[in-house]
């Protein structure tokens, strides 16, 4: 009994021992923080996008000219320089005379080209001459225009070098060639004058379209015999079926007596009266009132068939000729046709139609005396 209860109490005290002791540390686990790595951030740039809408606009453009040649040419065009006369009523129709011209061919601007557009005087106040490349080159001009011929390749590099950019335009024998040039020169003014360009061309095109469905059914035998004489130095020369004129009077029904003509001389194609009376045209336009009076008052050409019956007349004359290369060209076809065939184009009246081109082209509202003076040839 008493191993039994000794037994117990070693019992009892190993529980108690147990009992008393410290838990056991239970480990955790070491957790490491996520590893933080460092990353280099860029330089932060301005991409090329913003760079782009930072800078300022492009300060150039490129226009086509002829047989696709491309030209640089400042983005905004405001001084320009025609080297022929032509060009210069072109340029300022097409600009409605807001002062772009600062050189021309001073020759061939005359007072009343100064009058319907007073802005020249403004924008070109030192006449400056465009045929003169120091001119040209003090004007200021950005852009200068016309035959390629008219310079050469030295005074093309002076111009060159002096920022001034040269765009030959050399086709202005036919219409296709004066159409392509209205263009060419629309597009260096500008956008408007881009656009007036187009209206204009298809208003010169269409002037002549007309003219000849009107004439399209007259029989070659009753087709208008015809010479078209320019009046210089106190001689005569023609033109032959070369030159823009021989499309207008085709164009009204005419026929150029002298189209193949190709007796040149120095100073064109030269006729005398031997050669008229040969051809014996039936009417006559002559380029000025002086050449008028020298074909009316010569014996030698009395009997001829225009100068007998009276049919002599002066080509018009606004602020340019037009029987050569200018924007005034698409009034002659209509000028021909009620001349050669007053019946078919009655309905025309030239008045009117000199009238309407300098109010729309020109901005210019031509009084009725100045529409007398242009119809018979006195600038």
């Amino acid at each position: 009994m008493k191993k039994f209860i000794s037994l117990l109490l070693a019992l009892i005290m190993l529980f108690a021992l147990t009992a008393c002791k410290p838990e056991e540390e239970v480990k955790v686990p070491e957790t490491k923080s996520p590893e933080v790595v460092k990353t280099t951030v860029p330089e932060v740039k301005p991409s090329e996008t913003s760079q782009k809408e930072s800078e300022p606009e492009e300060e150039t453009r490129i226009i086509t000219g002829e047989n696709g040649e491309q030209f640089e040419i400042p983005k905004e065009v405001t001084r320009v320089a025609p080297t022929i006369g032509a060009f210069a009523q072109m340029t300022a129709m097409l600009t409605e005379g807001n002062g772009k011209i600062v050189a021309a061919v001073t020759g061939a601007i005359s007072d009343y080209f100064k009058q319907v557009f007073p802005d020249y005087l403004e924008s070109n106040p030192n006449n400056y001459n465009s045929t003169s490349i120091e001119d040209l080159i003090a004007s200021g001009a950005q852009v200068c225009y016309g035959p390629g011929s008219r310079f050469s390749d030295e005074q093309i590099g002076q111009l060159k070098a002096a920022g001034i950019v040269h765009v030959p335009i050399n086709n202005i024998r036919d219409v296709a060639g004066m159409s392509s040039a209205f263009t060419i020169i629309g597009n260096i003014l500008g956008e408007k004058e881009a656009a007036r360009a187009k209206e204009f061309v298809e208003y010169y095109q269409g002037n002549i379209e007309k003219c000849k469905d009107r004439t399209k059914d007259i029989a070659e035998a009753d087709r208008v015999k015809m010479i078209s004489l320019f009046y210089s130095a106190d001689s005569f020369t023609t033109i032959n079926k070369n030159d823009i004129s021989q499309e207008y009077i085709e164009a009204a029904g005419g026929i150029n007596v002298a189209a193949d003509y190709t007796a040149a001389g120095e100073s064109g194609l030269i006729v005398d009266e031997e050669q008229i009376v040969s051809w014996n045209p039936e009417f006559i336009m002559v380029s000025n009132q002086a050449g008028k009076e020298v074909i009316e008052n010569n014996p030698a050409l009395a009997t001829v068939d225009a100068v007998a019956n009276g049919k002599v007349e002066v080509c018009p004359f606004g602020i340019y000729l037009w029987s050569v290369r200018s924007g005034e060209g698409a009034m002659l076809p209509f000028w021909l046709s009620t001349n050669l065939y007053p019946e078919l184009f009655s309905d025309i009246d030239m008045r009117d139609v000199v009238k309407d081109f300098f109010n729309y082209w020109y901005n210019y509202d031509i009084p009725e005396e100045e529409i007398t003076n242009t119809l018979a040839g006195r600038p």
